[in-house]
């Protein structure tokens, strides 16, 4: 939720111009073409009519608009064992014509052979067109229309892309606390452009970076990005936003903007339905590792759900993460654990504690922000009381090393990554960047995602092809399966998934050297 109502109204109204500025330089033939090839309505306002198959089934065109099929680029997308050809206009009325997958063959389109491919179902050659290809009842107005908007659609270029660079935009802090890490992100990125740029870009076209500045402050700075998005310039993607406190509202953006988003760790689960379709996250977060420390407490720890106590802050990221660790514990055969809920101001760390302790808990696992680690072991040591305390390391205060001696051994807390072997090529490679950007410390996890992430980005622009659209980059990303970028677990991604590094690390607390203790590999979570 946005925390101000200054904030909602920015947001509401940048999502509310994004259909105009879509159609800014249309002419009126051209809209009304878009209006009926994305939603099926024609010149009158209404919808006309489209049969399906052969048995004469008659829907609404808004049912069954082009673009679901074709894309909103119209260059066609397989589905359900189907793949639409590529309908704009320069591609239709080609000189020498098409073949299909299916050998059937036809010579180009003009404007009246069109007119029957879509009204009566048949090619230039008469032969009949897929059957999954509906007929619609189409004016000569709304004919014309339509023919006006793929003519523009091949001329129509994705934001960002021109014939020799892709524009890439990002969200750092430039000012103030943050400057540093901000800056040296920045840098980072800049380098690692260099580096892709002079090995010839990705498919001759150099990549830039454009950013815009975070101002600590969420309205301010998703206005700074809306007016990157919409400059003349445009950008194609974005990489290492910073939108911590604000994702959700980064997400709305980037769909009403049809922008790929490679972003670093998940900070707060979206729990709309299908919310997010265009952010893809790198690493885990809070919720993601919560289930990785419940998976522990079974194995190797060998508790039973009963013994695992599930305590979570009240409100919906609380229960967003319950819901996650049920779900992943469900999944291993774990049932009925134990749980609590904190309300600050309603709820004390003693009140809590004694309740897990009746319920016969052997470990915790803390759910959420707002939990402080160290109060709850204070609680428990008033009661002589010392399970086993599993905390994400989102939520791992610097004060988890100062934890009662009651503790020692008994502390365990989850990161989405490590750092890596650093005898590897990949590290070389990372530490031989950070120096050619004049990069000296810095926010070590930070630029190690930003690193990871630059990868992540050249292997879908490479994967979507010459013939860039933000939609067949959307598709890329989705293809990417166990991919390596060096410094991170594999990432894998498909049509719902949008955490690559799904799973985390466990690390023990060593109370007396004050040093974290990685245990065992990388825990996947399916």
């Amino acid at each position: 939720m946005l925390r101000s109502r200054p904030a909602r109204a920015i947001v509401l109204l940048a999502l509310g111009l994004a259909a105009a500025q879509v159609n800014a330089g249309l002419s009126e033939a051209e809209q009304a073409g878009r209006r009926l090839f994305e939603q099926g309505i024609g010149a009158s306002g209404e919808s006309p009519q489209a049969q399906v198959g052969g048995g004469g089934l008659t829907l609404p065109a808004s049912t069954l608009p082009c673009a679901n099929c074709h894309g909103p680029d119209g260059r066609g997308r397989p589905e359900g064992g189907v793949t639409p050809p590529d309908i704009r206009w320069s591609e239709l009325v080609k000189p020498y014509g098409h073949v299909h997958e299916n050998r059937r063959r036809h010579g180009p389109f003009d404007a009246g052979s069109f007119r029957i491919a879509v009204t009566e179902g048949l090619d230039p050659a008469g032969n009949r067109l897929d059957p999954a290809m509906p007929r619609y009842l189409l004016s000569a107005r709304d004919l014309e229309h339509l023919q006006a908007y793929l003519a523009h659609l091949q001329a129509r270029a994705a934001p960002g892309v021109t014939d020799d660079a892709v524009r890439i935009g990002t969200l750092l802090p430039l000012r103030g606390p943050l400057a540093a890490a901000g800056k040296s992100v920045r840098a980072l990125l800049e380098a690692q452009f260099e580096t892709v740029n002079a090995a010839g870009g990705v498919f001759g076209r150099r990549l830039e970076l454009a950013v815009a500045e975070y101002l600590g402050d969420d309205a301010r700075s998703l206005a700074n990005l809306e007016r990157l998005l919409d400059d003349d310039h445009g950008v194609f993607a974005l990489i290492s936003p910073f939108a911590a406190g604000f994702e959700q509202q980064l997400t709305d953006l980037a769909k009403a903007h049809q922008v790929p988003v490679v972003a670093p760790v998940v900070i707060e689960r979206d729990k709309r339905p299908a919310a997010n379709t265009h952010v893809f996250h790198l690493l885990s977060g809070g919720a993601e590792l919560a289930s990785v420390l419940a998976g522990y407490c079974t194995d190797p720890l060998g508790l039973a759900g009963a013994e695992i106590g599930l305590l979570r802050p009240a409100g919906p990221a609380g229960d967003i993460a319950l819901a996650q660790v049920r779900h992943h514990l469900a999944a291993q055969g774990v049932e009925g654990t134990a749980e609590a809920v904190f309300r600050p101001g309603l709820s004390t760390p003693d009140a809590v504690v004694a309740s897990l302790r009746e319920q016969g808990v052997k470990a915790v696992v803390l759910l959420g922000g707002g939990l402080d680690p160290l109060a709850i072991a204070q609680a428990a040591d008033r009661l002589g009381w010392y399970p086993e305390l599993l905390v994400p390391g989102p939520f791992a205060s610097q004060g988890i090393m100062a934890l009662p001696a009651g503790f020692a051994s008994k502390v365990f807390v989850a990161y989405p990554s490590l750092p890596g072997d650093r005898s590897r090529p990949a590290w070389a490679d990372f530490a031989g960047l950070m120096s050619r950007a004049g990069i000296d410390g810095g926010p070590q996890p930070t630029l190690v995602a930003g690193y990871a992430g630059v990868k992540l980005l050249v292997e879908g622009l490479k994967r979507a092809g010459r013939e860039l659209s933000q939609e067949t980059m959307l598709t890329s990303l989705e293809t990417v399966q166990d991919f390596q970028s060096g410094l991170l677990p594999p990432l894998s991604y498909n049509t719902t998934r949008r955490i690559g590094a799904l799973g985390g690390y466990v690390v023990s607390v060593d109370l007396e050297r004050h040093v974290y203790r990685p245990i065992g590999a990388w825990r996947r979570l399916d």
